[in-house]
């Protein structure tokens, strides 16, 4: 099981950011962006392969790696008290979960409203891709994106935890 922390920044005005990195007008910003863009969420996080629990995927006779199970769980913010206003993953709408390691991007989860509780969100397995060189890999990038159904206030702070089945070379799982 990996686990991994995550947090989406509270939304900071995208048409203010972009007019004062590149000097436009808020006329022109308008005309380019879609209003919609300020609910588009990215997380992500750039893990080493020698977590230890990755270490049972370094033995030479592991042949395959698969996706068994992707939980994003809601994490309070300890700084804030729960109450009005306080953002849960009921404030997510949809999203994807990929992995990225030297330059291939694979998607490997997705969630839709269907999928979202305000503290939990169970998400739904995309195929079987064996993901063996992706977790062995020096580095790799876990990220999870997607639209929120109203703009954040607060920063919402989450878990991802995914769920892995190993499968080895016959002769050395009897072996082991």
């Amino acid at each position: 099981m990996l686990g991994v922390a995550l947090t989406i920044a509270n939304h900071e005005g995208l048409r203010r950011s972009l007019r004062s990195a590149f000097g436009l007008s808020t006329r022109a910003i308008n005309l380019r962006i879609d209003p919609g863009m300020d609910l588009i969420f990215l997380c992500e996080t750039t893990l080493p392969s020698s977590l230890p629990c990755l270490a049972s995927l370094t033995h030479p006779g592991v042949t395959a790696v698969t996706l068994r199970e992707a939980v994003l769980t809601w994490a309070p913010d300890p700084e804030h008290a729960i109450g009005r206003g306080t953002p849960t993953l009921g404030a997510l709408e949809s999203g994807s979960c990929f992995l990225t390691a030297n330059s291939r991007k694979i998607p490997i989860a997705t969630f839709n409203s269907r999928n979202v509780q305000s503290t939990h969100i169970d998400m739904e397995l995309l195929g079987q891709p064996n993901l063996l060189e992706f977790l062995r890999s020096e580095w790799f990038t876990l990220e999870i994106s997607g639209t929120n159904r109203r703009r954040l206030n607060r920063p919402l702070a989450f878990q991802a935890n995914l769920k892995f089945e190993v499968r080895m070379l016959p002769q050395t799982a009897a072996a082991a």
